[in-house]
């Protein structure tokens, strides 16, 4: 017999609250909808796994481990089987030290009691449930955001109508996976959704939870208030909402517009899924060592030579500064990073920590043996930064540039697919 429950928790910070996400600082001055922690269990007499997802930017590691302790001591649930993880809105809480905000140890330390309470509420709601899986379709939406230029250069974001434009360097995703989860009775208890495109289309200063909000509201107002929709971050690291032909200009409305073009379609498909039938749950994560990137000399001389022309772009200072600081501290360092692999069913999810090439994702939904694979990022805290491919590193752009989050070195994106697909097989041959 299949089980599930599903919660939802408000995580909204307090007005004055700084905002992560961009260059400079940004102090919350009101709210355009909350933010929430939503978390949904599955469980059968084989076992049981846990979704919580933030609406924030990310979730830090410690703060992920402390909400694994809590939900695994009082639910038993392996921490293999709990996928913490981030929507990443630009217009959220505290959470993340950096480019204009710092880090917040008292909202953290009550995020991390809102997310396992979220968890621990839906694990006591479970009820005898039916789930099904569906894919659909969305192109339009979403768009590679890195650019081949005709006078021979490579730019990250190049403008909305740029004439210098001549093509996009990589693809999008445009699948729409959705899991539907029922009461025995047929009444929604809620949808899981997993779609790749970069949640940073509100800007300003009120904290909003993006698109999946508003493809949350689209949800309920279709299937009742009371259905749970968590959105799960797909591999996007170069992929947003920005459509450089300018057919359709930005506005400050586009999330909206955004979230119900995605909602709609997350309910079509889920009208269309069959629910019903037993699923075994399983899950496994791994673990493997990064030696972490130092500037060349080249770099640090470079970063000396802006900082003293006196310019004033706050994005090249930061950078410039960035660099200097792992140069004067020595920062040669490894770190450890965790990948999950989870199977429902027809269903699988891997969980990836940072903020992935859309190759990488595609990559492991090529190699995946399962009907439907979803692919969770910015999940267990372990890599807060951008996972470029090695064709990525030698073009240039915003993306691989160096910080100090980001010295993950050009292989971490290989490495990241390797082992995802290794959990996969690990969970086929069980």
């Amino acid at each position: 017999m299949i089980r599930a429950g599903m919660s939802e928790v408000d995580i909204t910070p307090a007005l004055g609250s700084e905002i992560p996400g961009y260059f400079g600082p940004r102090l919350a001055s009101g709210i355009k909808d909350p933010l929430y922690v939503k978390s949904l269990i599955v469980e059968t007499d084989n076992g049981a796994v846990a979704f919580i997802v933030l609406d924030s930017i990310s979730v830090p590691r410690p703060t992920v481990q402390a909400i694994r302790n809590r939900v695994q001591a009082e639910t038993g649930i392996d921490q293999a089987g709990i996928f913490v993880s981030a929507t990443h809105t630009h217009t959220g809480g505290p959470v993340s030290t950096g480019f204009g905000c710092t880090e917040s140890p008292d909202y953290l330390a009550w995020v991390a009691d809102k997310a396992a309470d979220s968890a621990l509420l839906a694990y006591r709601s479970c009820k005898e449930a039916k789930i099904g899986f569906g894919r659909g379709h969305e192109a339009d939406i979403a768009f590679n955001r890195r650019f081949f230029m005709k006078d021979g250069t490579f730019r990250t974001n190049p403008g909305i109508g740029n004439p210098l434009i001549d093509r996009a360097a990589g693809p999008i995703d445009p699948e729409v996976l959705v899991m539907r989860i029922d009461d025995a009775d047929g009444n929604p208890i809620g949808v899981v959704t997993n779609y790749a495109c970069h949640t940073d289309t509100v800007g300003g200063s009120e904290l909003c939870a993006d698109f999946p909000g508003e493809l949350s509201r689209f949800v309920k107002r279709e299937l009742g208030e009371r259905t749970v929709s968590l959105f799960l971050f797909g591999a996007c690291g170069n992929i947003n909402h920005i459509d450089v032909s300018g057919r359709r200009p930005r506005d400050p409305e586009h999330y909206r517009w955004m979230g119900r073009i995605l909602g709609a379609e997350v309910v079509k498909v889920r009208d269309k899924i069959i629910v019903g039938g037993e699923v075994s749950v399983s899950a496994q994560s791994g673990e493997f060592t990064v030696e972490l990137r130092s500037p060349t000399e080249e770099e640090i001389a470079a970063a000396g030579r802006y900082l003293e022309s006196g310019a004033q772009d706050v994005r090249e200072t930061t950078y410039a500064r960035e660099i200097r600081r792992i140069a004067a501290e020595c920062l040669v360092a490894s770190t450890t990073v965790e990948v999950q692999a989870m199977r429902i069913g027809e269903l699988a999810v891997v969980g990836l920590p940072g903020e992935i090439f859309v190759e990488f994702g595609l990559d492991i939904k090529r190699q995946s043996a399962s009907a439907y694979t979803m692919i969770d990022t910015m999940c267990n805290g372990t890599i807060r930064a951008y996972i470029c491919t090695r064709e990525a590193h030698r073009q240039g752009g915003y993306e691989p540039r160096m910080t100090f989050r980001n010295r993950f070195p050009e292989e971490t994106g290989e490495r990241l697919v390797e082992m995802a697909v290794e959990l996969l097989e690990r969970l086929d041959a069980k």
